[in-house]
């Protein structure tokens, strides 16, 4: 955890030199997360949630860096054959975004950005509902606990200091450690308010 500390101080401190224009803000979202890779099968997208702040630093007229603290809900929902039944992975990140941001034409309403993303694993459960019943499992020691993507989305200012976003999410890390071809693959739908 003390390593995390230092990389998110590092990276303020860092983004705070580019520039005196820098813009704080919050941002929440739904994620629309799955798993991707060859060894994935039939997964089924769990909606969970993401909220955080950012920093946004000009570098030039159309170009700024925003890194991001995020607490991200993610997971996979698994396909069951049974009526009755249903499975879920449960995941939650700590997700620090590296992001470059580019104005998209004119005006400044339209964004696209992309980035590196680091996330360290909060929290994994195996979630098993059979009718009434319901069975919770820890996972998280059989898991990878840091995460490697890459985001590519895209912004739309609806006012100057609030924007909807457009964000897909892609894990370069395997998700178990002993495990096959499983990587994070989200979507996210949001909004960000600057102050």
């Amino acid at each position: 955890m003390k390593k995390v500390l230092v990389i998110i101080a590092c990276v303020f401190m860092t983004t705070y030199g580019f520039a005196q224009d820098v813009k704080f803000g919050l941002k929440a979202g739904l994620n629309l997360a799955n798993t991707t890779g060859s060894d994935v099968e039939d997964n089924k997208v769990n909606t969970r949630f993401y909220f955080g702040g950012f920093l946004n630093a000009p570098i030039s007229d159309i170009v700024s860096f925003q890194p991001e603290l995020l607490i991200s809900m993610q997971g996979v929902k698994a396909d069951v054959d049974m009526s009755d039944v249903s499975a879920a992975i449960n995941t939650s990140y700590l997700n620090i975004p590296l992001l470059f941001k580019m104005r998209l034409g004119p005006s400044n309403t339209v964004h696209f950005y992309a980035g590196p993303q680091l996330g360290f694993l909060l929290k994994a459960e195996e979630e098993v509902e059979m009718g009434d019943q319901k069975q919770t499992n820890d996972i998280k020691d059989v898991m990878n606990t840091v995460d490697f993507s890459l985001n590519l989305g895209f912004s739309f200012n609806v006012s100057e200091d609030l924007a909807l976003d457009l964000r897909y999410n892609r894990g370069f890390t395997k998700l178990l450690e002993d495990g096959g071809k499983a990587y994070n693959s989200v979507i996210q739908l949001g909004a960000s308010y600057s102050f």
